[in-house]
Parts: C-alpha cells; structure tokens; sequence
C-alpha cells in the first residue's frame, strides 16, 4: 500500500524503476537463503522484504500509469495534429446514472486514428426527444475531442474530477447521438453478456405490477443497477444509516456466500465433496458477480469472498485476517487504483473491523436462546462494522445516522430472505414461469422495506450532519480504535501507555486544527446568476449575497463551512464598496456605479452583466484585478477578457477559473 500510493506521487518511468526492481529482487533473495541458515535470525531479512514490497507497489502502479502505455489516448492524443478530424473507436463499459440534460457512460478506448488505444473516457450524450441510448458492449465511433473532466469551481466541494482519475477515467467527451455511430458490434464479452441478460431480467420483471420504487430497489439490491433510484428514496437509505444495502457489495456476496454454503451443504457426502463445493462456490459467485455488471464494487467482494469460500472449505489454519490481506494484496495487484476509492476502503474498514472487533463484543453477552444469540450476533457485527467505517464516513461524508443500529438491526436478519427471494423471483421471471402471487408478494416486502427505512429516515433529529472531520482526525481515531483492540486481546502496560499515547495524539490533532483554522480569507463564489462573497475571520463567516433564500442552505456554502469547521455564520445583503483582506474593492452591478470620489479600489468585482465601458473605468480607478462572478452574461464576460489583456490588467472569470480567494499568501 504504501508503495502504490508513492508510485502514483512519484510517477516514474518504467525504465528507472526496473535496475532498482532487480537490485532488491537479489538482495531479497540472498537474503532468504542467508536466514536459512542463521539460527537467530537479524533484521536484513525483514528489510529486503520491506524494500521489496515497496517496490512491487511502486511497479504495480507505474505499469497503469498512462504515460507508461504507449497505446493510451492520451499519448495518441498528444502526437495528432490538431486540426486533424480525430476518430475514437470504443466500447460502452458502463452506464452512470444520467445527469439532467445528458446520458453518462464509461468507455474504453479501441481504435484512435486508425490505431490500437487503450484507456477510459467519460461519454457525456446530450439527451435527445428519441431517448437514444446505448447498452454496456456497444461499440461507438465518436469525435475524439478529449477535454478535461469539470473540477468544482468552489473551494472544499466534491471533486468529480479527481473521484473520476481514481477509477482510471482521465478524460471526458461531450457529444449527441447525431455525431455518434454506433458499429456493428459482434462483442460476446462478459460485460456485454451480462448486460444483455439484466436488460432482459428487468423487461420481465416489467411485466408484472411492481412500483417504479419497488423495481428501482430491487435492480440496486440484485443487479448493481442503481440509476433509476430516485433522489428522495437514496436520500432515506442514507439518512437511515443504511445506504449499503443498495451497492452490490461484501454484505451481499457474504450474505450469499453463507447462503450458497448452505443449499450445497449435501454435497460433501459426495467423493471429493468439498473440492466440487468449493468449485460450485466459486462459480455461483462469480455468476452472480457477472450477473450485477462486474462493477469494481462487486469484483472486489467477490475476490475477498473467494478466497474466504476457498478457506471454510478446506478448514485452513491461517486466519479470516490472514485471508482478507491476501485478497488486498490480489486486488491491488490487479488494479492499484483500487486503494484510492472510497468504496474499497470503506469494505475493507467494515470486514476488517469485523475480523478484530465482533468476537469480542459477541463475548460480552451469552444469551440462551439461540433466537436472542442470532439476534446479538446480527448487533455486534452492526456495531463493529460501524466502528470500523466511522471514522472514514465522517471524514468522507460527514454526516453520521444516529438510528443505524436500530434499522440495521431490523433489516440484516431479513436481507438473507430478501436477497433469496429475489433470486429465486429473478430467476423465474427469466423463465417465464414466475407467478403473480409471488411478484406480488415481493413487491409488498420492498414497499415495506422503504416505509420503513423512509420512517427512520424522517426522525431527522438522530441525523447528525455538516460534521468537522479532517484527514488528521481520520488517521487518529484510526489509531486510538487498533489501540482498544490491543487492549482488547491483552490488557498490559505496553498497550495501556499506546492507548494513552494516541489519546494525547488526539488531543494535540484538535489543538493544531484549532489554531491552524484562525486564518483569515475573502472568497468570491461562483454561483450562476447570483453574487456571494464570504469573509472567514478563524471560524466566523459573513456572507454578503442577492440570493432569494438563505445562503447557508447552498450546498456550496455547507461544503465551505463544514470543511473549514465554520461554528458561527452571519449573512447581509450585498453592498458596493468593501474592504476585504486589507484590500478596497468596488463592486459594479447592474447600476453601473463606479464614479465615487476619492475612492480608488484595489479590485473590482462585476456582477449581474453590468452596461459599462471598461476601458474608461480602467483608465480611471486603475485597479490590480478585475473579477467576474457567475451572474455575468458569458459575452459580457469574454469582452471583458479581452479588454483586461488589452490594458495588461490580470482578468478572474469565476466560471472558468473558479471562486476567487484573497488571503494572507495573495490572490487566488
């Protein structure tokens, strides 16, 4: 892990890396043929192999690099001239939920300028009356006109860029279907085989009297497809602390390993009983696995289930963490962009924490009756998986439901049924032989479902949400947590004083977050057809705006001040002259009032499309910069461009450039 993450900060060139490569590979192993005769063994062992998992991480990553794979686009990209008409042959890999004017879809590069090309891109199609739309293994010929995926234009919001660059996504292609041909395709892949039978899963199911609701929650919870789920029900999923349930992921395939387990129990009798079982595991799972898309989400569960089927199976000595470290290692073997996604760590947090924390909270309590046992054991492995994701929830999202316990306890025990039936309903509807009762039947176990999940969710004072959480905090509560764990399996003064010792850590994180948060800075949002301008004094925050309704409800604004742990905002209405940062600046509306007396402004902001000749204003109040928010017509704003070139005036267009920022460093 840690030589994948300096790989992707190094990049370095596969021709540098290979001598060091080779140089530790001898070293490691005269290393391990000198500990074999040593009969106290020293630490150039243990270094060697250090030094050569590093590397091996470092490699991985740099054999993914696109600058290391010739064939990449954007390699390709880079040596076509650009007046040259471009062409991109791909294949659709995978349909994303659609954005309000476009169709979203991830492709993987074949063919660019009549030569071989590799890579992903996202497709962004403009939606068309027809509702054209294209299905995982079609294959597309398209403009190649590669652009930078949009970053966010406000300072601490999500940043779709870089989510993107860690699913290999470097770049992005805005196109509509009269400019798109979709080729003859003979493309028997695995993908496009499985695409071809959800699609034809979900037109049967579509022939029975499900809900729009009932059959969104089903292809979510059976086939990974969560695109028609509407805002309002993902929302109560989140809200309830349940959000989990709708990604095909390690619950899932655990659930269903444990289910497969049981309905195969018989053949052990059999000769060589386990190895057939384990075979039929193996390839129900990654059935299944290619049934809901071969998304990365599923593949890694699978992987990390696999190699749990393969140990139960066998009755191997080596433990479940021994286990989920050897899938870790394949996965990011496989696929180093892995460690960089939220939904991987999160999985590997939440087993992880179940390995090491459930079977001691499950021996805190014995209860007699197995239904009281079942029940308990469904509890602490809730609280465990929760302790083990919190601290990366918060980070990543924070938020924190505080009901979780109570609608996963409700729900867990019956996901096993839900996800059984399911199955079972899918499979007869692919027949043609599923009964109405039965479709009936399971609609009404899904409408239940989202009332109840719907009630939870609607106690919205057990939602704690906007929580300050940085990446410092992260690591230290990580650190306190395997602290508890040690303490846990031997209470001694060693792991008493790390106890203690990453309590203090914690401690000196909140004091360092507190004062390294007093800094003061000058923000000019970007908002379409709206001003805003944020003063943060340490953890006070003034806004001024023309906004209809209040600014603190912006979820730019709710981004800002969650990040900068914000405690204290006030709002005002906007105002045309200001000291910001110990600098004047002039704010030019739609008035267009400029001539004050005596007042000569370091910066002028131009909002709402002002009808003003900027030359003059220039040769008059001689201002450091000129900046344009988002309420600008886009023409105004390109005129004025121009003319601040002209007159060597430096020009800030919020809308290209993102939000301005003033603070003690300068301008931003």
């Amino acid at each position: 892990m840690m030589g994948i993450i300096l790989g992707f900060y190094l990049k370095l060139p596969m021709e540098n890396l290979l001598p060091w490569e080779s140089l530790v590979l001898i070293v490691f192993i005269f290393s391990y043929l000198r500990s074999g005769k040593l009969f106290f063994q020293d630490i150039l062992f243990g270094i060697s192999c250090f030094m050569m998992f590093i590397l091996i991480g470092i490699f991985s990553t740099s054999i993914h690099l696109p600058q290391n794979r010739p064939n990449h686009y954007l390699n390709l990209f880079v040596e076509a001239a650009p007046e040259q008409n471009q062409l991109l042959i791909a294949e659709v890999t995978e349909k994303l939920k659609p954005g309000l004017y476009q169709e979203k879809y991830i492709l993987k590069a074949k063919n660019y300028n009549a030569q071989p090309a590799e890579g992903k891109v996202l497709l962004n199609v403009s939606k068309d009356p027809e509702n054209r739309q294209y299905e995982i293994g079609d294959n597309l010929a398209l403009p190649a006109e590669f652009i930078q995926i949009n970053a966010p234009l406000n300072p601490h919001q999500f940043n779709y860029r870089n989510y993107m660059e860690n699913l290999g996504v470097l770049r992005q292609i805005n196109s509509s279907s009269n400019q798109i041909v979709q080729l003859r395709s003979d493309n028997f892949g695995l993908k496009a085989l499985a695409g071809k039978l959800r699609a034809k899963i979900v037109f049967e199911l579509q022939q029975f009297n499900f809900k729009p609701e009932e059959l969104a929650i089903i292809q979510a919870l059976l086939l990974g497809q969560r695109q028609d789920i509407s805002p309002e029900i993902y929302n109560n999923y989140a809200a309830a602390g349940v959000i989990h349930i709708l990604a095909v992921s390690g619950l899932h395939v655990g659930i269903i390993l444990l289910l497969l387990n049981w309905v195969l129990k018989p053949v052990e009798r059999l000769p060589k009983g386990k190895f057939i079982k384990t075979l039929l595991l193996l390839v129900l799972l990654w059935g299944f696995a290619i049934l809901a898309g071969l998304s990365p989400s599923v593949v890694r569960a699978v992987s990390m289930f696999s190699f749990f089927a393969i140990g139960i199976q066998f009755n191997r000595r080596s433990s479940a963490l021994n286990t989920l470290f050897i899938s870790l290692l394949f996965l990011l073997l496989i696929n180093p962009d892995f460690i960089f996604q939220v939904g991987f760590q999160l999985s590997y947090a939440a087993v992880l924490s179940i390995v090491l924390i459930q079977p001691y909270l499950f021996g805190l309590f014995t209860p007699k009756l197995k239904a009281v046992k079942y029940l308990w054991g469904i509890f602490t492995v809730t609280i465990a998986a929760q302790i083990g994701v919190l601290p990366l929830s918060l980070f990543y999202f924070h938020q924190f439901p505080g009901l979780f316990f109570i609608s996963n306890l409700v729900i867990l025990p019956f996901l096993g049924i839900i996800l059984g039936l399911g199955i079972l309903v899918m499979l007869l509807a692919l027949t043609g032989l599923l009964p109405s009762i039965l479709a009936s039947l399971y609609g009404g176990m899904i409408s239940s479902l989202n009332n109840f999940v719907a009630y939870v969710a609607s106690k919205e004072e057990f939602i704690f949400q906007n929580i300050y959480f940085s990446v410092l905090l992260c690591v230290s509560f990580y650190l306190v947590i395997l602290a508890i764990i040690f303490l846990f399996r031997n209470a001694n003064i060693k792991n008493l004083s790390f106890f203690l010792l990453t309590l203090i850590c914690v401690e000196a994180v909140l004091i360092y977050e507190k004062t390294s948060g007093e800094f003061e800075e000058t923000v000019v949002f970007h908002k379409s057809r709206n001003t805003v301008i944020g003063v943060k004094k340490g953890q006070n925050l003034v806004l001024y705006h023309n906004l209809d309704t209040i600014a603190s409800a912006q979820t730019f604004i709710r981004d800002y001040g969650t990040n900068l742990n914000i405690r204290t905002l006030e709002e005002n209405r906007l105002k045309n002259v200001f000291q910001l940062s110990e600098k004047l600046v002039l704010l030019i509306d739609n008035s267009g009032v400029y001539d004050i007396p005596g007042f000569k402004p370091d910066l002028i902001i131009l909002t709402n499309s002002p009808k003003v000749n900027l030359d003059r204003i220039i040769e008059k109040l001689n201002p450091e910069m000129i900046i344009a928010d988002g309420s600008n017509y886009p023409s105004y704003i390109l005129n004025w461009k121009a003319t601040g070139l002209n007159k060597k005036i430096p020009f800030h267009a919020t809308g290209e450039k993102g939000a301005f920022i003033i603070d003690a460093s300068g301008y931003k």
